[in-house]
């Protein structure tokens, strides 16, 4: 398995490079699918909505700084430095 391409199929994703909030979340691989899936994802997903919660208060516009740099990595996709600049309310 590849863990850098889950979620990716263009035959179950429709566009699956672009961040769609309103992209139905079932099949999702990031916590794992049926026996194996991550017996705490629920606290994982509670977490996430309270910071993104707490931080949509407060926090007016962000932008990115510098060029993002990718962590190379045969596995996974990750950003090894994002700069953004954040502007409080």
């Amino acid at each position: 398995m590849f863990p850098g391409a889950a979620n990716r199929d263009p035959r179950h994703w429709t566009d699956p490079d672009s961040f769609d909030l309103t992209r139905d979340p079932s099949a999702h691989v990031g916590f794992g699918m049926g026996l194996h899936q991550c017996v705490g994802q629920h606290v994982a997903r509670l977490e996430a909505e309270s910071l993104l919660t707490a931080q949509a208060e407060r926090v007016e516009h962000i932008e990115l700084a510098d060029t993002p740099v990718r962590h190379l990595d045969n596995t996974l996709r990750a950003w090894s430095s994002m700069p953004v600049r954040v502007r409080t309310v």
